[in-house]
């Protein structure tokens, strides 16, 4: 990133006297002038002219500085002021400090990992915490929170947005880890959660927990959460976020920028390549990065595409200064490294034959876009993400046909074709072979497809075992009572859907999971093995995972793709050992008979 500047060119950069701006003004000949403020407008922070004028400012920002040494190297002078505040900036990223001072209850003990993950968090305020599933980021934030508020910073009132499966977890995290603070989970009624916003400040709660949905419901500019002026915003699997238009990120960067402290947590903060990256990162420095087109343009390789940029990947000849850019801000750790005593994850494929006849109406369907099934029933789509659907379902089960009529919103009678799956299910019979195998031991089962997990469940519980599911629909409660019932042993089977399940889920007791489908995000297909792989499963010599794969059929794409976008993840937090590992390797390996 940088461009060699003359060396008869000077770019002089000093705070403000209240240490909010710098203040930037280039000395040479004119042309060399006119050739550093074109390339100051390749920033990303904004940078406007001075009043009067005669310089440029722009806001005071870690990033920023980095900006301006990697673009002019030894043409950039800072003044005294800034290169203070550079000195103490570069201690709070660096020494973060060696103890964690905080008084924890009795008998808890946090990790090595976690303390020092948890100093990152006391000594800025603001930080990226990427650590694998099940390393226990939510331990590591809570205790970085704490740590903050010994040492004087304002915390509270804390607001964590999270996914609704987890809003219950966070809160019992809370009151384990810091029982003296008020927590409660952020829920009920509009009318409820305004009244708990009018509370007097002395009878708010220290913690307040939201899932997505209510918080992008209450950040709004005059919502009850916004009213009650969060110092610090926590964002749990911030990979949601990463649509920029999407509501639930605009509320959640709403929050961030008007927070002290912010913290953002997934093990796998990117979902299909670093451009998913910058709506974490404008919350995490509003000023630094208020721009996603310009971040991309300036970090990443991009090409032309039909309404904006399409992201490659990110840009080798800026890694460098986007990394620094993130000093002492940002952590990941490994499960391999820091918790070396789970057991070692081991994999298998079965593949799995469809029947002639439905080889047949598959092939079809692939090829022509429609398909006639054994029973005569027509099966046609009209749109590749049908076909795709379509193609899911048939590579996994028999299936019934029929074409219901509905009333839309403009009164029109529409058909709708309905597809339910049935037995008999190739996958379903693979997954009950595997389960005959382990007489005694728990299974957990993943599938995207809501459908094909009631299946297997109805089967399973025909052969006699006792099922439990976790899909969408659930109570909390529910779920909740289902999943202590798994862990306790009261149950062979746990059918769990990729989407309800991915995360917030401890299900330690089992030693195999099965995939019947794996989802074409990386971010569920990762998780869902991790419920399982996690602080807890120490218990058991290994754990299996099963995938379950209809030859020549779209899951093989499925797992392409998959990996595609595990190269982007593996580059972003420098770590191949998400490619080389991920499903087991890179190719398919059929398991023995």
């Amino acid at each position: 990133m940088n461009q060699a500047t003359p060396p008869s060119a000077a770019l002089h950069g000093e705070l403000t006297a209240d240490g909010t701006h710098i203040v930037l003004i280039g000395v040479g000949p004119d042309p060399e002038i006119a050739r550093m403020a074109a390339q100051l407008q390749l920033a990303t922070p904004l940078i406007k002219p001075s009043d009067p004028a005669g310089a440029l400012i722009l806001p005071t920002t870690w990033a920023a500085v980095v900006q301006l040494s990697h673009t002019f190297g030894a043409a950039w002078r800072p003044g005294p002021r800034l290169l203070a505040w550079l000195g103490e900036e570069m201690r709070r990223r660096t020494e973060p400090g060696i103890d964690l001072t905080a008084t924890l209850p009795e008998g808890l003990t946090p990790r090595p990992y976690q303390v020092d993950g948890a100093r990152m968090i006391a000594a800025l305020g603001r930080a990226l915490l990427f650590d694998d599933p099940g390393t226990g980021k939510t331990i590591t934030t809570i205790l970085g929170l704490l740590e903050r508020a010994e040492a004087g910073h304002q915390v509270a009132p804390v607001v964590v947005i999270a996914p609704a499966s987890v809003v219950d977890p966070w809160v019992e995290a809370w009151k384990t880890w810091a029982p003296t603070w008020r927590v409660n989970a952020w829920r009920g009624t509009p009318e409820r959660r305004r009244r708990l916003a009018a509370r007097p400040a002395n009878q708010q709660a220290h913690v307040l927990v939201a899932s997505y949905d209510t918080a992008r419901m209450d950040a709004a500019k005059n919502g009850p959460l916004a009213r009650l002026g969060p110092r610090t915003v926590v964002v749990d699997e911030c990979h949601l976020i990463k649509s920029p238009a999407a509501a639930r990120s605009v509320a959640a960067r709403r929050l961030a920028k008007r927070a002290d402290n912010f913290v953002a947590l997934s093990g796998t903060p990117i979902t299909h390549h670093p451009g998913d990256l910058w709506p974490t990162l404008e919350a995490l420095a509003p000023l630094a990065w208020p721009s996603g087109e310009r971040w991309k343009a300036r970090y990443c390789v991009t090409v032309p595409g039909d309404y904006s940029a399409r992201v490659l990947g990110l840009n080798t000849a800026a890694e460098p200064e986007f990394r620094t850019s993130l000093l002492g801000q940002h952590r990941r750790v490994a499960k391999a490294d820091v918790l070396t005593q789970l057991p070692p994850k081991v994999y298998s494929v079965r593949q799995v034959d469809l029947p002639p006849e439905y080889r047949k109406a598959y092939d079809q369907m692939e090829k022509q876009m429609i398909a006639q099934l054994p029973d005569g029933e027509e099966l046609s789509v009209m749109s590749v993400l049908a076909q795709l659907t379509r193609l899911s379902q048939l590579a996994s089960a028999a299936a019934d046909v029929r074409t219901v009529s509905e009333t839309g919103p403009d009164g029109e009678i529409h058909d709708r074709v309905q597809v339910t799956l049935r037995a008999p299910s190739w996958k379903v019979d693979a997954l009950l072979e595997v389960l005959a195998e382990r007489p005694g031991e728990q299974v957990v089962a993943f599938a995207p497809s809501r459908q094909l997990m009631a299946l297997a469940g109805e089967q399973a519980t025909k052969a006699g075992l006792q099922v439990g599911y976790v899909m969408g629909g659930q109570s909390m409660r529910e779920r909740t009572e289902t999943v202590e019932a798994f862990q306790r042993g009261k149950l062979d089977l746990l059918c769990v859907t990729t989407g309800a399940g991915g995360v917030g889920l401890t299900l330690t007791a089992a030693r195999t999971v099965v995939f019947l489908q794996r989802p074409w995000s990386l971010v569920e297909a990762t998780q869902a093995e991790d419920r399982c792989h996690r602080i807890g499963s120490e218990i058991h010599d290994s754990i299996e995972v099963v995938d379950i794969v209809a030859t020549d059929t779209l899951d093989t794409r499925v797992r392409s793709v998959l990996h595609e976008k595990a190269g982007q993840l593996a580059d972003l937090l420098k770590d191949q050992r998400i490619v080389t590992q991920l499903l087991g390797g890179s190719t398919l390996r059929k398991a023995a008979a």
